[in-house]
């Protein structure tokens, strides 16, 4: 009796068991599949001028590859606010292009971390909690952006 009570016991540990190495095992080979696909970028791949304009609100984002990073002016003009206008300078790491925005507003010079997704449709850039640290502006936490705010910023 106490034999089979072990058995019913073991049993399903060790499907339990062998079911959590299958699944660990299937979520590296989708990482794997998803980082072949983010890979599939280059700096060359993205470089162009990027725009969005709706409603008289303007992004202009004109990128140059150099190596392996993408740099050139970033411009910000939304109705009913200020303009600012700087330098963007990022690399690609997985779908994103992460990088700083050095820019001038209200006459202070400014340096913020900036990501943009990379979907089919061009860039949109994503929102989070920030924080400032050295003077310069960063996410908390990368991982918790937004990036369902309908601004995309198309490549012409």
């Amino acid at each position: 009796m106490r034999n089979i009570a072990k058995s019913l016991f073991v049993v399903p540990v060790l499907v339990l068991s062998m079911s959590a190495c299958n699944n660990s095992g299937q979520e590296a080979k989708d990482n794997k599949e998803n980082d072949a696909v983010a890979d599939e970028w280059t700096a060359s791949e993205l470089a162009g001028k990027y725009v969005f304009d709706e409603n008289g609100d303007t992004i202009l984002l004109d990128l140059k590859s150099q190596n392996d990073s993408l740099i050139g002016p970033l411009s910000y003009n939304f109705q009913e606010k200020d303009k600012n206008h700087g330098e963007f300078r990022g690399v690609i790491k997985d779908s994103l292009l992460v990088g700083e925005y050095s820019f001038m507003s209200e006459g202070v010079n400014s340096v913020r971390e900036t990501v943009f997704g990379i979907v089919p449709e061009g860039l949109i850039e994503g929102f989070g909690d920030v924080e400032e640290i050295d003077s310069k502006f960063v996410f908390k936490n990368m991982d918790s952006l937004r990036f369902d705010h309908g601004m995309i910023l198309h490549k012409k």
